[in-house]
């Protein structure tokens, strides 16, 4: 169950700045929106998956400073996931209304903010929508400028600092096919435990092996089958993390055929077989 709280304002704002904890079993179910997405985990475990790159973070205790910020650019398709850990899920959401962007900088579509743009620039960013945070105490009447302030330093801060031009990044062509992977990209997620194939995915979805190729190609510039072999690596990760159980019934339970099948692709992957994986991981996790 994800437990949200919404930060209120006085009168509309163009941002939603949301505190969150996540004790949720399974991923949110990807989804997309217009507006821009900066979303803080302060503790916990877990991963981020964003136009179909997964990026894992490890738990921390608060006072350690949590992890690393994620950008979730407009009408980027995206989801977040915790794993059991002793230290819940805990961060924040801050939402900026795109069209509100559109104004502060107006060529705002030549450009894309990173994904994950590392420890220096998040540590900046969560300072400061920590700040934020703090200005919805204010008492004065004139408060919603002052929280408007902050919101214009933070946006000033990640133009200056974490953008990259669109030149070179696939163009998303249009809103119905942004719906449609969406839906695709869900389904793999709710059935990447059967013996699912390319063919079976297309049928799903009445729509032929090359135009489900392309959906892929142009959205996520990514293969459907090395999508659904990274969703799949995904859940062996996380049962290997997670559970105790022979090695051969989580390839199965994920998917694969055999134990080969699954080592050659944890090879490729993690560069380490799936035993190898779960002794260095628990390893870690015990130090």
């Amino acid at each position: 169950m994800v437990k949200y709280e919404k930060i209120e304002g006085d009168g509309k704002l163009p941002i939603k700045l949301i505190r969150f904890i996540n004790d949720l079993n399974g991923p949110i179910e990807k989804h997309w929106h217009n507006s821009i997405e900066i979303v803080v985990p302060l503790s916990g475990k877990g991963s981020a998956w964003i136009n179909g790159k997964t990026y894992d973070y490890v738990g921390m205790n608060l006072n350690e400073g949590g992890h690393d910020i994620f950008i979730v650019n407009s009408k980027s398709i995206h989801s977040f996931e915790s794993y059991k850990e002793d230290i819940p899920y805990y961060g924040y959401v801050l939402q900026i209304n795109y069209d509100f962007l559109k104004t502060v900088y107006f060529q705002i579509d030549q450009i894309n903010f990173i994904q994950h743009p590392g420890h220096q620039i998040s540590r900046k960013v969560k300072q400061m929508i920590w700040e934020l945070d703090e200005t919805y105490q204010c008492q004065s009447e004139y408060k919603n400028a002052l929280i408007m302030s902050k919101i214009y330093e933070i946006i000033f801060y990640l133009l200056e600092n974490a953008t990259s031009s669109k030149e070179n990044c696939v163009e998303n062509k249009s809103e119905k096919n942004k719906k449609r992977i969406t839906e695709i990209v869900n389904y793999i997620g709710q059935h990447y435990q059967d013996d699912l194939c390319i063919q079976d995915i297309a049928n799903h979805f009445s729509i032929s092996n090359n135009h489900l190729s392309k959906l892929f190609k142009e959205n996520l510039n990514i293969t459907v089958k090395t999508y659904l072999t990274s969703v799949r690596i995904k859940y062996v990760k996380k049962d290997l993390l997670e559970t105790d159980l022979p090695l051969i019934d989580i390839a199965i339970s994920n998917g694969f055929p055999n134990l080969k099948s699954l080592n050659r692709e944890m090879e490729k992957a993690c560069n380490m077989t799936a035993s190898k994986y779960r002794k260095t991981v628990k390893k870690v996790k015990n130090m």
